[in-house]
């Protein structure tokens, strides 16, 4: 999610029947997701968290006119987060991406150049893996249709909306069909090679870190030696003093970042 959500649905309901955007008309109707699949009208504007608040997996964060919609910040955003190896092969074969091994071993390649010092900077620019239709089909699946983990979501999304995080005027607001974002934002997109370790502070980046290297097909993404530091805590502490120092591990996922 965009962590907008709740602001832009607030500016949509306070401007209800007199709003009109690019696909989607002037906005009569909105709705929340619902974990079942089905859509919760919002009709009072204490409803709105339900926007944030419903089905964690899905795509469109809010209905507008019916229309699934995925809500994205403006600026600096990630089109997609957390992409960890063990699903690559599998998202790849869904999608009839070909030369998915070779795709692989490219990842695989640039993520050990990364930890060893080779190369600087954990942005790679998306051609270094994928043709055009490589990563057109791979974004449109991970934006709109489902996620490498969980499959394909009950709540698909037909189109993106982007706003910032204060809106002030109707101008604000962005809408696109993928095709049009494609367009619109393929020169800014890039694979971001992002590390998490094994015993650091944060209890949600350890946890997921810890269950990544259990699986076995991430091992390649997985190192014993410590590059990088995590952020410290509120305390200044970086290391959780209940793992041993021999069994923390560097660990990495990959996010699509949109600059």
């Amino acid at each position: 999610m965009a962590g907008n959500e709740i602001k832009v649905a607030r500016f949509l309901f306070d401007n209800l029947k007199s709003i009109e955007l690019p696909h989607l008309g002037v906005i009569n109707l909105i709705g929340a997701p619902k974990p079942d699949g089905g859509i919760e009208d919002i009709l009072l504007e204490s409803n709105i968290s339900l926007i944030a608040t419903q089905d964690s997996v899905k795509k469109a964060d809010i209905y507008l006119n019916n229309f699934g919609v995925s809500i994205k910040q403006s600026g600096s955003s990630f089109s997609f987060n957390r992409i960890q190896r063990k699903n690559l092969l599998d998202l790849f074969s869904y999608l009839h991406i070909a030369e998915s091994s070779i795709i692989i071993n490219k990842l695989d390649k640039a993520i050990l150049d990364f930890h060893s010092g080779k190369v600087e900077g954990r942005n790679r620019p998306w051609q270094d893996f994928f043709d055009d239709f490589q990563f057109k089909v791979m974004l449109e699946f991970l934006m709109m249709r489902g996620s490498p983990n969980i499959g394909v979501s009950t709540h698909p999304a037909s189109f993106i909306l982007e706003a910032p995080q204060e809106i002030i005027q109707k101008s604000d607001i962005k809408t696109y069909s993928f095709g049009e974002y494609f367009e619109e934002y393929s020169g800014s997109l890039s694979i971001a090679l992002r590390r998490q370790w094994i015993g650091q502070m944060s209890k949600s980046e350890h946890s997921r870190a810890v269950g990544i290297a259990k699986k076995k097909e991430n091992e390649p993404w997985v190192f014993k030696n410590i590059v990088g530091k995590p952020r410290p805590n509120r305390d200044g502490q970086t290391w959780r003093t209940e793992i041993p120092q021999s069994d923390r591990r560097t660990v990495y996922i990959l996010f699509i970042e949109k600059k």
